[in-house]
């Protein structure tokens, strides 16, 4: 009798320890659901040891008026909460029954300025990027949430140029619950002009601190763009010097005529070593291995070597570079030995050379020297030995509203060069222009037109290196064709030819923020001479996500010169 009266006393003390027991059922739409089963006191205070009848009352009280303000944040302004405390189980049952009633939804958006920026006529491009991009548009459904994001978005867009200290001066969301209707009015304070002042670095230790600013694409008195930031920092980390960089400028008023723009590095090993496999719908398996060192001579010259390895093309390339002067001007020297095996025609090529770099703009220019020998064999026939010292120039255009994924803009290139007759197997000229328009269909559209035209100036194709012939097909130029299946047909291979000729429009409906779908067509060719008479088409369906480095295309192509489809896959874009 005393054990058992002991273990009635335990078993009451636990009990009171544990607390009062009860689960929590809640009946709303899913959306609401999962936020309060997260949110609500009632739900997190469940386990509490000290509860008791008293204090679960007041918690349910509070869950009422919490479930009605979290339906207010998703647009349901008239929502209708119920609750009913279970008692006669074990665990007791708490109810919440959430009926919302009918979503509120955006009837007017308004969107002003104020400050200088609100009459320059130079910012009517970035007013009107503002108006554009506007998140909660007319007719959605209104979100606390989507709102916030709506007005931090418009302050974003109007802070990347010249106006650096933007913000919301005023903001209301006037909503009217009996006709389910919301009028949003924003107004932005522009604040002063921004120039860029004094650069400061720091964390440098293994280099100096004008390497830091030899890639300055800005210099003081400059008008602050974000996008050159943007562009600064990108050019630091593409040079292999840092493995870090943090660029950001004053924005307090008082700083606009000259903000300094702050840039702090971490440098990056000195050696490093990268390896790895992967696939490509071009060339199927790839082995890849890179070494680089970045502080060859303890000059900050920098030495890469890159090997790669796949079913149709062996490369080896050494790289050696030295420090980037004022300007972002540098100067490359570099060996390749190629071995690609495509369309039944072998070619090994082995060359070297040196490139005269001015890349601290978004559109950079090269000027190119460089020595081809070029072997080739079609089907095990006999050895075709070219070679050609070749003299070039390439520059880019580019004026985009993103350097990673554009929307709006244009981005070229303009290559041309040739090899003359003292110096080559077969004099030659040679032309190439590559362009890439961008056009914001509407807010959640793209259209995207890439075009290619090229020609090369001689009296025939033979004893030209095959690397300045055109042949085209596969994931980058034409969908729905194997990896460079256009071109020239000669004793049963596809070989280069000295005309091209390339077009393609591209559709992209951006369901969210971070991918979409795309529709396409593609079509091309490439020729020896005269007019061509076969054009490759081809045209399908893809999706897109977009990433840091540029979107990630998956795309399911028809080629009908073959009648054959192909999946394709590649990062970025062709440019």
């Amino acid at each position: 009798m005393r054990w058992a009266l002991v273990i009635l006393i335990l078993s009451c003390r636990g009990a009171l320890a544990a607390g009062l027991a009860y689960e929590v059922e809640i009946e709303a739409p899913k959306e609401l659901k999962d936020r309060l089963q997260k949110g609500l006191n009632l739900v997190r205070w469940r386990l509490d040891p000290e509860m008791n009848a008293e204090r679960l009352k007041r918690l349910v009280d509070e869950a009422v008026r919490e479930s009605k303000e979290a339906a207010a944040t998703e647009g349901y302004f008239t929502a209708q909460v119920t609750s009913d405390i279970d008692s006669s189980v074990q665990p007791w049952i708490v109810r919440l029954n959430i009926e919302p009633g009918e979503r509120t939804h955006v009837e007017h958006v308004e969107i002003r300025f104020r400050g200088p920026g609100a009459s320059d006529g130079e910012a009517r491009p970035t007013r009107e990027r503002v108006q554009e991009g506007w998140l909660l548009r007319k007719g959605q459904p209104f979100r606390q949430e989507d709102w916030n994001d709506a007005k931090r978005r418009a302050v974003r867009t109007l802070s990347g140029w010249r106006y650096a200290a933007a913000d919301i001066a005023e903001s209301e969301a006037d909503i009217d619950p009996d006709s389910r209707k919301a009028a949003l009015r924003v107004e932005l304070e522009t604040g002063p002009r921004f120039r860029f002042g004094e650069l400061r670095i720091s964390g440098t230790k293994r280099y100096p601190d004008e390497l830091v600013q030899n890639l300055a694409p800005i210099k003081p008195g400059d008008t602050y763009d974000r996008d050159q930031v943007t562009l600064y920092t990108r050019r630091l980390l593409e040079s292999g010097y840092f493995a870090s960089v943090q660029a950001e400028v004053d924005s307090q008023p008082s700083a606009a005529d000259a903000t300094p723009l702050r840039v702090a590095v971490i440098e990056a090993p000195k050696h490093h070593f990268e390896s790895g496999i992967g696939y490509n719908t071009d060339v199927g398996p790839k082995l890849e291995a890179r070494y680089t060192n970045q502080d060859v001579f303890s000059r900050a010259w920098r030495f890469g070597s890159q090997l790669n390895l796949d079913e149709k093309i062996k490369n080896l390339t050494l790289n050696l570079d030295t420090p980037p002067r004022p300007g972002g001007v540098w100067n490359s020297f570099f060996t390749r030995a190629r071995e690609q095996d495509i369309q039944n025609e072998l070619t090994r090529e082995l060359a070297f050379g040196h490139i005269f770099n001015i890349g601290a703009q978004a559109a950079p220019t090269s000027f190119i020297t460089s020595v081809h020998f070029d072997e080739s064999h079609i089907q095990d026939g006999p050895a075709d030995s070219r070679y050609a010292v070749y003299f070039g120039a390439k520059k880019a255009f580019r004026r985009t509203d993103e350097l990673v994924s554009p929307r709006e803009g244009y981005y070229a290139t303009v290559e041309l060069g040739g090899s003359p007759e003292q110096l080559s197997t077969r004099s030659f000229v040679r032309g190439v222009v590559t362009g890439s328009l961008f056009f914001p269909a509407h807010r959640n559209g793209d259209l995207l037109f890439r075009g290619q035209a090229g020609a090369v100036a001689s009296t025939s194709r033979q004893g030209i290196p095959s690397t300045f012939l055109f042949r085209t097909g596969g994931d980058q130029t034409i969908r729905g064709y194997a990896f460079e299946s256009i071109g020239v047909e000669q004793d049963g291979a596809i070989v280069g030819g000295r005309r091209v000729l390339i077009g393609s429009a591209e559709y992209t409906h951006w369901v969210g923020e971070g991918w979409g779908v795309a529709g396409f067509v593609d079509s091309r060719s490439a020729w020896d001479s005269g007019a061509n008479t076969t054009i490759a088409t081809g045209y399908g369906v893809g999706l897109r996500v977009r990433t840091p480095i540029g979107p990630i295309r998956a795309d399911l192509a028809y080629g009908a010169l073959n009648s054959d489809w192909r999946i394709h896959f590649s990062v970025g874009y062709g440019f």
